[in-house]
Order: structure tokens, then C-alpha cells, then sequence
């Protein structure tokens, strides 16, 4: 059986290297990525199973060949339940249908009978180490766009925390960039391999998990957050729906953040008993484990 998942090369996936190391681990499958310009070039003999992750998906590439939708997140951005419309009832009905968690699928479910899998965010297995050696005091790690508010959240490093550090690894929006460039504890790597973030991070001593409290983003799981976990960091975040019913289903103690980021300072940090929740189970093969995704993929195929 041969998997062709197809990355538009816009969005973070990191699930989608999982998937491919996962299925390329099992007897008769043959897995790999592609961009869409390459789906382009290919015809019906090269897949038996198209992984998607829509957008907008309005018509089959190939009659022949399986298609599953992976709804990995909500709609962003402007009208986003608008979104969320066209895509529940414009989309193709594919074979197969994987969600993040049960509120992605409340909001697109359709009434097909096809079949579908809750799919949780998992960790790669090299989030999994633990560095007693730090340099850093802070790590910030992954999208920095204008709605992530990171302008603001940064102010404290000018003022009361400007002799701690921040390290930002990812591509900073150029407002953010050109805001705090200057300041030498505030430190932009830019884009990393994905392989290379676990060893730069895990020497930092708090994971920063800043998240505005606005739909869908209060409501989905931060990958930060999961990668900060594993890391073995304490975890200072704002505070949201999601953050609130994780930290209490997985018996950890994060420090939130107040609105106004009163409370961010060394000496409240100081006072608090963080808990870091042991997330092995989450590592992206067990989690695959867990959840059946080979007997999916077969119910997929024999439907």
C-alpha cells in the first residue's frame, strides 16, 4: 500500500513526519510526503491513499484512489465558523476522516457514515531528553504572527525581566522583529530544523506558552506546551479553556499568566511550585498505538 500525505508547506505539521516514520515502520506500507505542485505531476498508479490536511479540498485528484481528511485544527483567522461551513459542507466526502479532539469534530462532523478517528497532538520522541546544563531562562518555540500577541507579551523582558533571557525559535512577523531586535537578552534564532529545536530548547529553564484566549485557538492543544513537557520545563503560560482542563486532566501545575502580565515577575516565578505531567504516552508511535491508526487505515481501504 502505498501513502502519499500532502503537505501544502503553509502550515506546521509536525504529525506529518510522524506519520511517514510510522507507516514506513510497518510490513507492506510504503509512506511519503508531497507538496501539491508535486501532486500535480503524479497520476493514479503512484498512491493507493492521499492524506490530506484541508482547506478547502473540492473535487478528487484521482477516481481510483483513497482519500482521508485530516482536520488537525479549527479555522483561524477572519469568520472562522464561516470557514468551518464551507469546508463541512463544500469539502469532498472522503474515505476517511482523522480529528484532533471532539470539538474539531462536533464543528465539521458531517453525516457520512465514513469512517473516523479522534487523533490527539503527539511529541516526537526526541522532545524526550533532559538538559541540567542551561543557558537560557526562557524558551519561546514555534508561530510568532501578528495573532499570537507576541509584542506584548515580550514587554516584560524590556522591564521587570530584562536580565533574564528569552530565546524565540521560529520566524518572527517583522513588527515583533524590528520591536525587540535591539535588546541582547531577547534572542531570535529564525527557522530551525525541526530535528535541531529539542537540544537548543531543553536548555532553557521555563517553557513560554503564550496563547491569546480567542476561538479556535482556547479550545485546541498547544504543541508547545506538549514539547515543553517533555522537555522536563516548567511551563509559564497564558491562561485558557484548553491549558486549564489539560493541566487538570494531566495533574501538572503550570503558572498562568494574568491579562495584563502583572504577576510576570522573577519573584512570583520564584514562589510557585511548578509541576511538570510526565507525557510519555503522548510520544507521536505510542499515541499511534493507542489509538488503532493501522485498523483505521484498513477500515479506510476495505470501505
Amino acid at each position: 500500500m502505498k501513502i502519499g500525505f500532502v503537505h501544502s508547506e503553509k502550515s506546521y505539521l509536525p504529525e506529518i513526519n510522524a506519520y511517514e516514520a510510522y507507516f514506513n515502520e510497518q510490513e507492506g506500507i510504503e509512506a511519503q510526503i508531497i507538496t501539491n505542485n508535486e501532486l500535480k505531476e503524479m497520476n493514479s498508479n503512484d498512491f493507493d491513499v492521499l492524506w490530506k490536511f484541508p482547506g478547502m479540498d473540492m473535487r478528487r485528484n484521482f477516481k481510483d484512489v483513497k482519500v482521508i481528511h485530516e482536520y488537525n485544527s479549527l479555522s483561524t483567522g477572519y469568520f472562522p465558523s464561516f470557514k468551518n461551513y464551507l469546508k463541512k459542507h463544500y469539502n469532498v466526502i472522503p474515505d476517511g476522516k482523522v480529528f484532533l479532539n471532539e470539538k474539531v469534530e462536533r464543528d465539521l462532523k458531517t453525516k457520512d457514515k465514513m469512517p473516523a478517528i479522534i487523533r490527539d497532538m503527539g511529541i516526537a520522541k526526541q522532545f524526550f531528553i533532559q538538559n541540567t546544563k542551561k543557558e537560557f531562562d526562557f524558551v519561546y518555540v514555534g508561530a510568532m504572527g501578528k495573532g499570537r500577541e507576541l509584542e506584548f507579551a515580550l514587554q516584560p523582558f524590556t522591564t521587570t525581566l530584562k536580565h533574564k533571557s528569552m530565546l524565540l525559535i521560529g520566524q518572527p512577523n517583522d513588527d515583533l522583529y524590528a520591536q525587540y531586535k535591539n535588546h541582547s537578552n531577547i534572542i531570535f534564532t529564525g527557522v530551525m530544523p525541526y530535528t535541531e529545536i529539542p537540544s537548543i530548547a531543553s536548555k532553557a529553564i521555563y517553557g513560554f506558552n503564550y496563547m491569546p484566549d480567542i476561538y479556535p485557538f482556547n479550545v485546541q492543544a498547544s504543541t508547545k506546551l506538549l514539547e515543553y513537557c517533555a522537555l522536563g520545563l516548567k511551563v509559564v503560560t497564558s491562561d485558557y479553556h484548553w491549558l486549564r482542563e489539560f493541566e487538570k486532566h494531566r495533574e501538572g501545575r503550570f503558572f498562568k499568566l494574568n491579562a495584563d502580565l502583572a504577576n510576570f515577575t522573577q519573584n512570583e516565578l520564584d514562589n510557585f511550585s511548578f509541576m511538570t505531567p510526565n507525557l510519555q504516552d503522548l510520544e507521536w508511535h505510542q499515541l499511534f498505538d493507542n489509538i488503532n491508526l493501522l485498523g483505521f487505515l484498513n477500515q479506510v481501504v476495505r470501505h
